[in-house]
């Protein structure tokens, strides 16, 4: 029975050192999936544009129909994606324009927002493509920032977007460091 408790107590001190590691690895793991998920609805806007010959955009959105009325939000609570056809409101859904796709909420182990090259926020939180697949509503490109729930620096990740549209994650740096963002400063939090 001695020997039982002593193995008992030495797996419980394990598994007490492992859990903070494990945790970390989770939450890494729920931000990089959500990192590809809107890596791959930007890839899906600006092929519609191409495809189609049309304006598409996509948008922040907390009940996936239309587009969230404020700036500046967080993006975790999902988002939309619609052909944004001219003469009607710019940057969010109404008169002819059509949903092509929809994304829940995300898994909530990041905040996410959409800034512009000077890390400010982007005006209506919508990005949009036109016909050939660049940014209609940026000349300088935007970001997307994941900050982790903790706010550490060196958990920042960002998805990159030039004028062109085409989204690539920022380069990875030393352990240790930050990534940076369009303008080459440190990626910070919140």
């Amino acid at each position: 029975m001695l020997e039982l408790m002593i193995v008992l107590a030495v797996v419980a001190i394990l598994a007490a050192g492992a859990a903070p590691g494990l945790k970390d690895s989770i939450e890494r793991n729920a931000r990089e999936s959500a990192m590809q998920t809107l890596i791959s609805a930007i890839g899906v806007a600006r092929s519609e544009a191409v495809l189609e010959s049309r304006t598409v955009s996509i948008c922040r959105s907390t009940d996936q129909a239309t587009c969230a009325a404020s700036t500046g939000g967080d993006w975790n609570g999902g988002w939309i994606i619609f052909s944004d056809t001219v003469g009607s409101t710019q940057g969010q859904v109404d008169g002819s324009d059509a949903l092509v796709r929809i994304y829940g909420a995300s898994n909530g182990q990041s905040v996410i927002k959409l800034e512009t090259r000077l890390n400010g926020s982007f005006t209506g939180d919508y990005l949009q493509f036109n016909s050939s697949g660049f940014l209609n509503n940026s000349t300088s490109g935007a970001y997307f920032k994941f900050c982790a729930t903790d706010n550490v620096a060196t958990k920042t990740r960002a998805i990159l977007m030039s004028n062109t549209g085409r989204p690539t994650l920022a380069p990875t740096v030393a352990a240790g460091a930050t990534q940076k963002d369009l303008a080459g400063a440190a990626l910070v939090c919140p």
